[in-house]
Parts: C-alpha cells; sequence; structure tokens
C-alpha cells in the first residue's frame, strides 16, 4: 500500500465541493516520507512540507512548521484515485502522470 501512494496528486476536477472546502491542492508524496501539500493561487502558492506514514488504512501527517500529527482514513481505488476522509469529509485525487 506504501509504495501505491508514492507520487504527485491533484484534486479531482469534478470534486466541486472539495475545491470549495479546501481550494486548488495537489500533494507530492515522497518515497522518504517526506509530503508536499501545495495551495495553488493566481498570485501565490502556499507550500507545506509534512512528513507522512501510512498505518493501516490511516494516512498520519505531521507539518513541521507547526508539529501535530493529523490522522486521515484513506482508500485507493480500483481507477487509481485516492479517497481521503478528513473530518466528515471525502475528497478525490487523482494521479497526474510525468509528462
Amino acid at each position: 500500500m506504501y509504495r501505491e501512494i508514492l507520487g504527485y496528486w491533484i484534486l479531482d476536477p469534478g470534486d466541486v465541493r472539495s475545491f470549495e472546502i479546501y481550494g486548488n491542492i495537489s500533494m507530492e508524496f515522497k518515497a522518504n516520507g517526506e509530503l508536499i501539500y501545495t495551495l495553488h493561487s493566481d498570485i501565490k502558492d502556499e507550500i507545506m512540507i509534512m512528513t507522512y506514514q501510512i498505518k493501516g488504512g490511516v494516512l498520519i501527517t505531521d507539518q513541521l512548521s507547526s508539529p501535530h500529527m493529523e490522522e486521515t482514513k484513506f482508500v485507493l481505488t480500483f481507477d487509481d484515485k485516492l479517497e481521503l476522509f478528513f473530518s466528515g469529509h471525502r475528497s478525490i485525487h487523482i494521479r497526474k502522470k510525468s509528462t
């Protein structure tokens, strides 16, 4: 399961509700346990560097600039989507392929 989450994920454009809640976000999961979470805007991207680990179906993150652990349930779907369940909301992310 760990290797399957590696890579660059963007919020599914069809997930309108998540765009309203989170904005235009992307996440890059690296093999060294680093997670780069980016909130994209027309003016300036905000980048948060985090660490992550996976225990079962739970993604555990820790933001380095404001340390505290967050737990988020997740599912990798058969069609290569990442569904995150955080604070009672499901967001859907799609893997962005390298070009």
